[in-house]
């Protein structure tokens, strides 16, 4: 199934079953999470498509948090669908820069349990009808390998 990202996005604070009954997706099986996990999520693996859905006191678990994964560095796998907003399947930091700018806030590559990870970005998207916050995540060669899109107002960092 192809996933349309850019509509997606633009569906912050829908359901599940109102992201089915819109046919912005068409993975039947409900999110996965246990009653005390603050978010339930939905791993379409073969779209490349992360969903995290709001299991706190919001009625209904709303969409609040969607990742891409671009490229999966163990496997020869790259995203199957288009992607929004001027994103390209290979990105690199210098791209990402040159194309949105100063980021607002950046974490620096680290080391955690032996797990080397890479920079993190993070940007606001302009005219979006929710306020909806970018974050890109580089390996260490600095290629963009997932990136998220969160509605601002859940944002932590």
């Amino acid at each position: 199934m192809t996933v349309n990202v850019e509509k997606l996005v633009n569906c912050f604070g829908l359901t599940h079953q109102q992201l089915l009954d819109g046919k912005i997706i068409n993975y039947k099986t409900p999110p996965k999470g246990t009653q005390s996990d603050e978010s339930l999520t939905l791993d379409m693996k073969k779209e490349g498509v992360f969903l995290s859905f709001d299991n706190t006191n919001s009625p209904g678990q709303p969409l609040k948090e969607i990742t891409l994964t671009l490229h999966d560095s163990n496997k020869k796998w790259v995203f199957p669908n288009e992607l929004p907003f001027g994103l390209k399947k290979e990105m690199n930091r210098k791209w990402v820069h040159e194309n949105f700018g100063t980021p607002e806030k950046s974490i620096p590559p680290m080391v955690i349990m032996k797990e080397e990870m890479g920079w993190y970005d993070r940007y606001s998207l302009k005219k979006m009808s929710t306020p909806t916050t970018i974050v890109f995540q580089f390996d260490l060669n600095e290629s963009v390998e997932t990136v998220t899109f969160i509605p601002t107002v859940l944002l932590r960092w």
